[in-house]
């Protein structure tokens, strides 16, 4: 029997493969999200390590079961820790809503690979699991993503309706509605360029709020090949996988680490200007940031001198927490799965007519 309100655990783990966001929501999946408990738990830097190496995909067997495998024991490593940290019983948990770590993101090809065993996790838990969200979207030939626009629709109607939302993650993108129509697409690298720079020049997991990047220099030449990537090109919505910009990184990683940095962050703030520039902005009077990035002060301070006419704010300051967006996302759309409820359509995805998705692993 279907509830109308469920007791969900959300669990991200992004593009910047830095950590894994977990979050505990009752959520009815269209206007009620209450975050219960949330938390972030940062990976060591040999975890990262390790999660870098699976993008240098190898399509045989025995490399996905490892990998999968790797995964799957980090999500039941961190969610056992949750429990444990916030005394959560097991039997108040209805249902649990995971992302998979994204290896290969290629919609015009179809596909789309998620590592972690959603089953075995339910299994495990004894808790019915959500996952799988972008196949069924990629499958009718959408993008595959941004698959969250619809809980940056409940976040818009419930902080300012005439807002952008910006996710500053490994990859950015956006949000908006417009006439109660709601718009999302990727619109470029993020935090993925950075902290792969500082993490292969300095063995650092990113540049703490941008202080490396603040002293660089910009090397307008680098930028300008940036710009001129056929992704700009493209017509909204669209997606990337996260190495879609690494064919052009060597030439960053040959800077001087401070340079690399201020030119990758440029980058991004490019990415920001373009998606202003080609003509969202209608009814936008302010632009929200969610993600690691929005903490960036460099980037801030950047962003704040070239888009001077909208408000730039945090998402923090409307009580949530900026880190977390994307864990509580993951609680919302897994209750809108299993109730069949919109979670892509031609404007969020490209996908020809509104659908939802994912797909329900029972425990047993």
């Amino acid at each position: 029997m279907k509830r109308k309100y469920y007791n969900v655990i959300g669990i991200m783990t992004g593009t910047s493969m830095d950590g894994i966001d977990i979050s505990f929501c009752r959520t009815n999946g269209t206007n009620k999200c209450i975050i219960i408990k949330e938390k972030s738990y940062s990976y060591s830097r040999e975890t990262q390590k390790k999660l870098k190496k699976l993008l240098k995909y190898n399509f045989k067997e025995n490399f996905f079961k490892q990998s999968n495998l790797m995964v799957t024991n980090l999500i039941l490593k961190y969610l056992k820790k949750f429990i444990f940290d916030f005394n959560i019983e097991k039997k108040t948990i209805n249902l649990i809503g995971i992302s998979g770590q994204t290896i290969i993101h290629l919609p015009q090809k179809k596909i789309t690979i998620q590592l972690g065993l959603p089953k075995k996790i339910s299994n495990y838990f004894k808790i019915n699991v959500v996952s799988d969200f972008r196949k069924k979207d990629i499958e009718l030939g959408g993008q595959g993503a941004p698959i969250g626009a619809y809980y940056h629709k409940y976040l818009l109607k419930k902080i300012n309706k005439n807002s952008l939302i910006v996710n500053l993650g490994g990859v950015a993108n956006y949000s908006k509605l417009y006439r109660n129509n709601l718009y999302s697409s990727d619109i470029g690298p993020s935090n993925a360029l950075s902290d792969d720079i500082i993490n292969k020049k300095q063995k650092k997991k990113f540049d703490n709020n941008g202080q490396i990047a603040s002293k660089g220099k910009i090397n307008n030449s680098i930028l300008n090949k940036f710009k001129k990537d056929k992704f700009f090109k493209k017509k909204y919505p669209v997606s990337l996988d996260r190495n879609n910009f690494h064919y052009l990184i060597n030439s960053l990683q040959k800077l001087p680490v401070e340079d690399g940095l201020a030119t990758a962050i440029s980058f991004t703030v490019f990415c920001i200007k373009n998606l202003i520039n080609k003509k969202i902005n209608s009814n936008i009077n302010e632009i929200i940031l969610t993600g690691g990035g929005r903490k960036n002060k460099f980037l801030i301070k950047s962003l704040k001198y070239e888009i001077k006419n909208i408000k730039l704010s945090l998402i923090d300051a409307y009580g949530f927490n900026g880190d977390l967006i994307e864990s509580q996302m993951f609680s919302y759309i897994a209750v809108r799965s299993i109730k069949k409820l919109t979670l892509s359509d031609r404007n969020t995805t490209g996908v020809k007519k509104k659908i939802t998705g994912g797909k329900l692993y029972i425990s047993s």
